[in-house]
């Protein structure tokens, strides 16, 4: 087995393409952050704020500084702010108390008393008053003034027509901060929690199977839109390089057959089957796409085949598999591949017995028919993990190559999926890493990464000039 490939992905990277998977967590988080804080700013009643100031001169015996810190405590005495309600009906000394800071200004001799409240008339009353009681307190200790120094008020508190808070745009961005982070950790603890792939790299490693293919995760290829011509050029190269590896994957001989399955369900092994059949096609070769999941016959539901005749007839001995194929256009489910056809074996009616049929001896000889008949055959299975349909079949054909849906595979089932495929021998050619991110590979200096309206344009161009 070859050795894992070390992810070149730097923790920061990892980290940008977690939260870009679950950008919606991150989203929610910050605008629910966001109004919360715009409703508690709306409710939160407003304050304001009332300067009064003080001017302290110290005696020349007793140092400045020392004069100014001395106030400082003596503003915070409860004395000061019963005093200070007893002028002021309505008001208690607890409110005083809540209501004033005081400071120094700067590094000057002077004392700011700050008084904050819901009325601004009332705020300007509180530092005032406050300050008049703190000259007469100081008035009242004769011994102390004539030992510490003067003091005066020198600025007089007048009721502001702004309110000092709430402040709605510091609210609102701090509102919006803890949003962001908030829903980063959250975004970055549900990809802890989350068990599902979503790295091909870490596909590999949870499998120990080669990577053969990476397909981007592209409107292109949902499954409501195959079958409408959606393939790019730089998309269809993507499953070119596919069956290139496939036929060169053995030195001695290409693979005739491929079995193509996966885990579980919605992890896009009908799209890679026709999408490796409509590679095969437009090289020339003869394809024949069989599809064997008798169950959920999604490929004739996206072609848009009839769920009559097809392999279920064949098997139970109603006609020969020259009777299930249909011809379908590769035109008509990508661009610029010409006039080439696909031939698809589809399932039919969905029978009562699929498990039976798919392992009777006649499947076995359609599918030797087939391998004998054309270049290529692509046979599209059930999920190995959730039903057995596909386990009698692994031994019928050339190779087996295991579809992993990112983000939709969990480690477990891809861990499981390649165990059990070990354990019955089967011949597993490897792995395509379907729904990438990204692709790893770039198609630009060949030209395939263009859009399809510039490759038609160029080609319009040509034609012109020829």
């Amino acid at each position: 087995m070859p050795p894992s490939r070390k992810s070149d992905d730097s923790d920061l990277s990892l980290m940008a393409q977690a939260v870009r998977r679950r950008i919606w967590v991150v989203g929610l988080c910050l605008v629910a952050a966001t109004l919360a804080a715009v409703a508690l700013t709306v409710r939160e009643e407003k304050q304001y704020s009332a300067t009064s100031a003080l001017l302290l001169r110290a005696a020349p015996d007793v140092e400045p500084q020392r004069t100014v810190d001395t106030s400082l405590q003596l503003l915070t005495l409860p004395a000061i702010a019963e005093r200070t309600a007893e002028q002021l009906p309505g008001v208690s000394a607890g409110e005083v108390e809540a209501a004033v800071e005081s400071e120094q200004r700067g590094e000057s001799d002077i004392i700011e008393i700050v008084a904050t409240d819901s009325s601004p008339e009332r705020s300007a009353r509180i530092a005032n008053t406050l300050a008049e009681e703190f000259l007469v307190f100081r008035e009242e200790g004769e011994r102390e003034r004539l030992r510490s120094g003067r003091i005066q008020i020198v600025e007089r508190a007048s009721p502001s027509s702004t309110p000092v808070s709430p402040k709605p745009v510091r609210n609102i961005a701090f509102g919006a901060l803890m949003g962001l982070v908030l829903g980063l950790g959250i975004a970055l603890l549900l990809e802890q929690l989350d068990r599902r792939v979503k790295r091909q790299d870490d596909l590999a490693d949870a499998t120990g199977l080669p990577l053969l293919a990476s397909v981007p995760k592209r409107k292109a290829f949902d499954r409501e839109h195959l079958g409408h011509g959606s393939l790019s050029p730089a998309e269809t190269e993507i499953f070119r390089l596919l069956r290139a590896n496939l036929r060169y994957f053995k030195t001695k001989g290409s693979v005739k057959s491929v079995l193509v399955t996966s885990a579980g369900p919605g992890e896009g092994k009908t799209l890679v089957s026709l999408g490796l059949a409509l590679a095969a096609t437009t090289s020339g070769e003869r394809v024949l796409l069989l599809e064997a999941d008798l169950r959920d016959p999604g490929l004739s539901r996206v072609l848009g085949l009839p769920a009559t005749g097809g392999l279920s007839a064949v098997l139970t001995g109603d006609g020969t598999l020259a009777d299930a194929v249909t011809a379908v256009k590769a035109g008509e489910l990508a661009e610029g591949v010409g006039d080439a056809t696909l031939d698809v074996a589809p399932a039919g009616a969905i029978p009562s017995n699929p498990t039976e049929l798919v392992e009777s001896q006649r499947m076995s000889d359609l599918i030797a028919q087939a391998e004998a008949e054309y270049d290529f055959v692509i046979v599209d299975t059930p999920p190995v993990l959730v039903v057995a349909d596909a386990i009698p079949l692994i031994f019928r054909v050339g190779g087996v190559l295991v579809v992993s849906g990112l983000g939709v595979s969990t480690r477990t089932s891809a861990t499981d999926l390649a165990e059990q495929l070990e354990r019955l021998g089967a011949p597993t050619l490897g792995m395509v890493a379907n729904f990438a991110e990204h692709t790893g590979r770039s198609y630009e200096g060949y030209g395939y990464g263009r859009p399809p309206d510039l490759m038609q344009s160029s080609a319009s161009s040509a034609a012109k000039s020829n």
